[in-house]
């Protein structure tokens, strides 16, 4: 049996490796907005993280299809998360952006982020609904209010224990990062 040659010629790999990095921008616009950082700023990241070299927002904008406008607020909200970091050349006028590349940190800075947000507004929701709860005991039959005060609370322990394991995980991380910087070996570097 023949093997098939399944090199690509010159002439192809540009256009594959242009399709491999567009497929992925893509997706992880989508995987963006999970994180809570919006679809635009994941294809900032991505594009910036596909790409060797700091890039300008007017590349930006082409490679990521998006308005001036929209490049330079989503890069603002990047540089204000520390997940991309902007540089200057001599002689030129334009910024340069390159991307947060440590993937742990990109993940701690998201996970804060979202931590502040989400989960603080999680458990005082569920706090106030706990709070109403309480106040309408008298005028709530008994097995709804059992129910409810059941079901509220397993919800604000949830989000306690979830919060509790994100900030160990990120006081975790933090101690990791400066043992290493005191690192003998890491100095000498």
């Amino acid at each position: 049996m023949q093997e098939r040659d399944t090199s690509l010629t010159t002439a192809e790999r540009p256009a594959t490796t242009e399709v491999v990095r567009a497929t992925f921008v893509q997706g992880m616009g989508g995987i963006g907005e999970f994180w809570g950082i919006g679809r635009a700023m994941g294809q900032i990241w991505t594009t910036l993280y596909l790409n060797p070299e700091p890039m300008t927002m007017d590349d930006l904008v082409v490679a990521v299809g998006i308005t001036k406008g929209h490049a330079s607020t989503n890069l603002r909200a990047l540089l204000r998360r520390g997940l991309v970091k902007k540089s200057f050349r001599p002689g030129d006028r334009k910024d340069y952006y390159s991307p947060q590349a440590d993937l742990w940190a990109f993940a701690r800075s998201v996970l804060r982020e979202r931590q502040k947000q989400e989960f603080d507004q999680a458990l005082a929701s569920t706090s106030r609904a706990l709070q109403v709860l309480d106040t309408a005991k008298t005028g709530t039959p008994s097995d709804e209010y059992r129910f409810l005060k059941g079901r509220l609370e397993a919800i604000r322990d949830f989000h306690g224990t979830i919060d509790r394991a994100v900030n160990a995980l990120l006081r975790l991380e933090d101690l990791h990062q400066a043992v290493g910087r005191l690192s003998p070996r890491r100095r000498e570097r």
